[in-house]
C-alpha cells in the first residue's frame, strides 16, 4: 500500500471537515456554498500543521484559510554593521530584547534585533509577532528567508523555533537551517526550559515540582529533558540566564539578566514608614512559592506589622511603580535562585528577600567578586526574617543600599555584552 502524499492527506482532511462543518452549521439542513468564518479559523489551525503542498490543497478545497498578508507585522530595519544579531523567539521577562540591546550598545560593529511572540506583559521588543502569525506558514517561510539573508549571528532562546513550527516544535531544525546558511548560532536558556523538575525536587525541600504526577510537572519534565538533550549535542556556545541553571547544563556560561537601572530609581526612603510596605508580584505563583508565603504575610498584616501588597498580571511599567513605592520586595522562595524580578527590586534600592542557595551566591562571587545583596529566607524562615528586618531597620537599609551598585556592576548590560562578545567575534567592552 502506498503512503498518501501530503496533498492527498490534505484533500481528505479538507473534505471531511467541510462535510462536518456544513452538517453542523447549516440551519434547517440547508447547505451553504461558503464555509462560515468561524470554521475557517479552525481550518487555519489545521493548515499551519500541513506542508506547503497540503496547505495549497486545503486553500483550494475550502476557500483561503491563510492569514492575509497584511496581518504580518513589518520587519525592523537592521543597521548595516559587520555583525548582525537576531535574538529570538521568547523574550521572557524582556530579556531577549535586553541582550540584543546590550550587544549593540556596548559592542563595536554590532547591530541587533529582538523578536518574540505572545507579548501579554508589553515588554520592549523589536519584532512582535502575534501567535497566529507565528504559526502561519507563509510568515514562517518569509521570516526564514529574511533571517537567512540578513543576520550573521543568532541567539536562540529557550530551544524554541525561531521561524515558528516550520521545522518542528523545538529549535533543532531552525538551528540546522541557520548553520547550513552560514549564520553562527548560540543557544541561551531562561529557566523552565531546562530546569528538570525531578532533579530540582530531589534537591530542594520546597520544590514546586514535588508531585511527579502533576500534569504541569510532567509536561515540564519531558520538555526540559528534551531540551537538555538538544543542548548537550549542540556544538556551539550555550548560555544560561541565571547561575543555578549550570546544574542542568554544566558546559554553559552564565550570561546575566539585564535591566535598565535608571528605570527603577526610587525617591521613596526605605523603611521610614511606621508600617512598611511589603510587595510580592509573582510572574508565576507556583514558581515563586506564593501559596506558602502569602498566608504568612497576611498574618503579619493582620498584626499591624506590615502593609502587604500581593498583585498579579502587571505590565512592566506598572511593576516598576509598585516596586518604587515598596520597602521590602519578596521574590521567590522555592527555586533557589535570583533573576530579573530580584534585580529590579535591588535596582530600586529596596530590601529584597528571597531563597538563594549558597552555590548560586558562590558562582556570582566567583564571576563578579561581589556578594549578592539579597536577604536569605525560605518558607520556614520568612516570618522571622521579616521581623528581624523590622527590628533592625538600619541594618536592612544598609543591605538595600548595596542593591543599586550591585545591579549596575552585574546587570546593566556591560557584563552580559562581554559574555556575548566571544560568540560575536568582537572585543569585549573596555577591552
Amino acid at each position: 500500500m502506498t503512503t498518501p502524499s501530503p496533498a492527498e492527506r490534505a484533500r481528505t482532511v479538507a473534505a471531511g471537515i467541510r462535510r462536518r462543518a456544513k452538517r453542523a452549521l447549516s440551519p434547517g439542513g440547508r447547505v451553504h456554498s461558503a464555509i462560515p468564518p468561524q470554521v475557517k479559523e479552525v481550518l487555519r489551525g489545521v493548515r499551519r500543521r500541513l506542508p506547503a503542498s497540503g496547505a495549497r490543497v486545503l486553500d483550494r478545497a475550502t476557500g483561503t484559510t491563510a492569514l492575509p498578508a497584511d496581518s504580518h507585522p513589518p520587519r525592523p530595519v537592521v543597521a548595516d554593521e559587520p555583525v548582525r544579531l537576531l535574538v529570538a523567539p521568547a523574550n521572557f521577562a524582556g530579556q531577549g530584547d535586553a541582550w540584543a540591546r546590550c550587544a549593540r550598545e556596548h559592542l563595536d560593529g554590532v547591530a541587533s534585533v529582538s523578536m518574540m511572540t505572545d507579548n501579554k506583559f508589553a515588554f520592549s521588543v523589536d519584532q512582535e509577532v502575534p501567535p497566529d502569525v507565528y504559526r502561519d506558514r507563509a510568515w514562517q517561510l518569509s521570516q526564514r528567508e529574511w533571517a537567512l539573508g540578513t543576520f550573521t549571528h543568532a541567539l536562540v532562546e529557550a530551544v524554541r523555533p525561531v521561524f515558528g513550527p516550520l521545522y518542528g516544535p523545538t529549535a533543532a531544525g531552525d538551528v540546522a537551517q541557520l548553520t547550513k546558511h552560514g549564520v553562527s548560532v548560540a543557544m541561551i536558556s531562561h529557566g523552565s526550559d531546562i530546569r528538570v523538575p525531578s532533579a530540582h525536587a530531589a534537591r530542594f525541600p520546597h520544590s514546586p515540582f514535588d508531585d511527579a504526577e502533576d500534569r504541569t510537572t510532567t509536561i515540564l519534565e519531558a520538555r526540559a529533558k528534551q531540551n537538555v538533550g538538544i543542548l548537550e549535542k549542540f556544538d556551539g556556545p550555550v548560555f544560561v540566564s541565571t547561575p543555578d541553571l549550570l546544574d542542568y547544563v554544566p558546559k554553559a556560561t552564565w550570561c546575566p539578566v539585564v535591566i535598565e537601572p535608571d528605570r527603577w530609581v526610587s525617591q521613596v526612603p526605605v523603611l521610614e514608614r511606621e508600617v512598611p510596605v511589603v510587595v510580592h508580584v509573582p510572574s508565576s505563583s507556583r514558581l515563586k512559592g506564593s501559596e506558602l508565603v502569602d498566608p504568612i504575610m497576611r498574618e503579619l498584616e493582620a498584626e499591624g506589622r506590615i502593609v502587604y501588597r500581593s498583585v498579579r498580571d502587571l505590565t512592566h511599567a506598572e511593576l516598576a511603580e509598585v516596586y518604587k513605592d515598596a520597602d521590602i520586595v519578596l521574590d521567590q522562595f522555592v527555586l533557589g535562585l535570583y533573576g530579573v524580578a530580584a534585580a529590579e527590586g535591588m535596582a530600586a534600592g529596596r530590601v529584597v528577600v528571597a531563597y538563594v542557595t549558597d552555590p548560586v551566591r558562590e558562582r556570582v562571587r566567583e564571576a563578579t567578586g561581589l556578594d549578592v545583596p539579597i536577604v536569605e529566607a525560605d518558607p520556614d524562615s520568612v516570618r522571622e526574617t521579616l521581623l528581624d528586618l523590622l527590628a533592625d531597620r538600619e541594618k536592612a537599609r544598609t543591605i538595600a543600599a548595596r542593591g543599586p551598585e550591585f545591579v549596575r556592576s552585574v546587570h546593566d548590560g556591560r557584563m552580559s555584552a562581554g559574555v556575548l562578545s566571544g560568540f560575536l567575534g568582537v572585543p569585549a567592552p573596555n577591552a
